[in-house]
């Protein structure tokens, strides 16, 4: 079982690095220090759903309770889903993926975001939905290269994986000392790149999100590339390059505003909870 604290070493080079990272105020700079990613080996997934139980429980979530034949998906209340996926190639060879927001380096999710309610942490790697500034506009699913934010249909707003992004960088998040054959890892990313690479050249696997969405901070071992399982293939690039000149903001052009506000009065009107799109 991993252990679920964080070394005092790991503390002290968190806060140096934070210390840092306040001098500096670019990508690049941010990127160049020691920061924490998360990392998947669907070649140790057992399909326990563990994970899952855990983070129901640190979030306070309902349980997530279907026939164990039916295929998981993610929603306003479910933050995170395991299910096997099949290869393509071999119908009958396949592996267990535990999938939840990729955590992107520069998410466009956060771009888009009319309130600016999504921030990224470059030191913890997390992505997080401020829910008290969501409105539910859902502009950024729509920008999600994976399509991963969620409505909650109840609160009217907007949801994900956000890294337990409370218990850092003290514990590590709630899935990774859930699992009980350590395929879960919290940890610097380029130690945790450099693991995935090793294991998938000795697997003849792929590693998803070093290059992807212009890096994430979840890193996932695939026994094949995504395409050939069924998994949402995100361009190699950073998704939201150019977003920040494009961004929609209340003190932009009047229509945005009327647009924001439509959007805004179409999720509380909504009634069909099973279309979250």
């Amino acid at each position: 079982m991993n252990d679920p604290n964080i070394t005092r070493r790991d503390f002290i080079r968190f806060f140096g690095a934070a210390s840092v990272a306040g001098l500096s105020s670019g990508l690049a700079e941010a990127q160049s220090l020691d920061r924490y990613a998360k990392l998947v080996d669907t070649f140790k997934c057992i399909g326990c759903r563990r994970c899952m139980s855990a983070c129901k429980r640190e979030n306070k979530l309902p349980p997530y309770d279907i026939p164990e034949s039916l295929i998981r998906d993610m929603d306003g209340t479910t933050y995170t889903v395991v299910n096997f996926k099949k290869s393509e190639s071999d119908a009958e060879f396949g592996r267990f993926v535990k999938w939840q927001c990729q955590h992107c380096i520069k998410p466009a999710c956060a771009g888009v975001c009319p309130v600016k309610a999504i921030t990224k942490n470059m030191l913890t790697g997390a992505v997080i939905i401020d829910e008290k500034k969501c409105i539910g506009c859902r502009y950024c699913y729509q920008a999600c290269p994976y399509k991963v934010p969620r409505f909650d249909f109840a609160k009217r707003i907007t949801r994900k994986c956000h890294l337990c992004y409370t218990r850092l960088p003290r514990f590590k998040p709630a899935c990774v000392t859930a699992c009980p054959v350590e395929a879960i890892e919290y940890d610097y990313r380029n130690l945790l790149l450099k693991k995935a690479r090793q294991i998938a050249q000795v697997m003849r696997g792929y590693v998803l999100g070093e290059h992807e969405a212009g890096g994430t901070d979840v890193i996932t071992i695939l026994h094949v590339p995504p395409q050939k399982m069924g998994i949402i293939v995100a361009p190699k690039k950073v998704v939201n390059q150019d977003i920040d000149k494009v961004r929609i903001t209340f003190s932009g052009v009047g229509t945005a505003a009327a647009v924001v506000g439509m959007l805004y009065l179409y999720s509380q009107i909504t009634k069909d909870e099973g279309d979250d799109t």
